[in-house]
């Protein structure tokens, strides 16, 4: 049916209209959602030929909802505001992405073009798992969480809450990484990360 036809429920507007929000945008088109528009506090007139809203509002009550900030801690803090509003949030995944009829998604959360995520693997709320990035088996990603494009997780990896992993960064099976931690570009993880620190090399060190 036409954009114009979709039923209230497969409208979503999105939250931030950067680079983020325009990735975002494009896997919500593709999963075969409406884009209605974006909320932004800077942008200004149409991104990607979709209007801008202006600062984040209530909108129509049968819209879903959807937080395209990069930023995990902004991320983190609008994805809360909604919950706090009761507002329905949507999660999407883009039909290119191979995920494991086992694997759990939460809400909230963005699984992009190319994403490989292999058996028994759980997803938490509000998480980027970017464009080509692979978590093999048993694999945990907790809450706002973001794995940067091409970074590779082997099995039974454990990313904290709201930790980043950079551009082709790997991890080796077993590890942990803590809360919080961001993982440099390119770095390799082979022993556990505590929470809160910025890691960077192969092997990968704490800076």
């Amino acid at each position: 049916m036409p954009d114009g036809d979709k039923p209230c429920w497969m409208k979503v507007a999105l939250i931030g209209a950067g680079g983020h929000g325009k990735v975002v945008a494009r896997v919500a088109q593709r999963a075969g959602f409406e884009v209605v528009g974006f909320f932004d506090d800077f942008a200004q007139g149409s991104v990607l030929g979709f209007p801008v809203l202006g600062p984040l509002r209530v909108g129509e009550p049968d819209w879903l909802y959807f937080v395209s900030l990069g930023d995990n801690r902004r991320r983190r803090a609008v994805f809360e505001q909604l919950l706090g509003w009761n507002l329905p949030l949507a999660t999407l995944i883009d039909p290119s992405a191979v995920l494991d009829e086992s694997v759990t998604v939460g809400q909230g959360t963005v699984v992009m073009a190319g994403v490989v995520v292999n058996v028994d693997t759980r997803i938490g709320r509000n998480c980027i798992l970017n464009t080509s990035c692979s978590v093999d088996h048993d694999g945990v990603i907790e809450d706002h969480a973001h794995l940067c494009p091409g970074s590779h997780l082997a099995g039974t990896v454990r990313v904290g809450q709201g930790a980043m992993l950079g551009t082709g960064c790997s991890v080796i099976p077993g590890r942990t990484i803590g809360a919080g931690t961001v993982v440099g570009a390119g770095a390799a993880v082979v022993r556990d990360l505590p929470e809160g620190v910025v890691a960077i090399g192969v092997p990968a060190r704490v800076r």
